[in-house]
């Protein structure tokens, strides 16, 4: 049984908000959004659901599609880093 590794992450509940929202708005179903973007339906099923997560060029496809920064999909978004010392 495979693990869900990933599901508390931002991403995973960023991506299933978006998701949700394109299926709610604009009658997008998984397998559409997925051949939409140009990926296995398999692979955004395990990033919606925690399995796994998406290469670079996978999240850029994904940011594009959604109409988000890579940075908000990752929960980087709205947070100012430290700086070193």
């Amino acid at each position: 049984m495979m693990e869900y590794k990933y599901k508390d992450t931002p991403f995973c509940q960023r991506l299933k908000e978006l998701m949700f929202s394109a299926n709610e708005v604009q009658g997008l179903s998984d397998w559409r959004m997925a051949a939409d973007i140009g990926i296995p339906h398999t692979n955004l099923s395990a990033y919606k659901l925690g399995y796994a997560l998406p290469s670079v060029r996978r999240l850029l496809l994904l940011a594009d599609y959604f109409g988000v920064s890579t940075d908000y999909l990752l929960g980087r978004e709205g947070y100012e880093l430290e700086e070193k010392k």
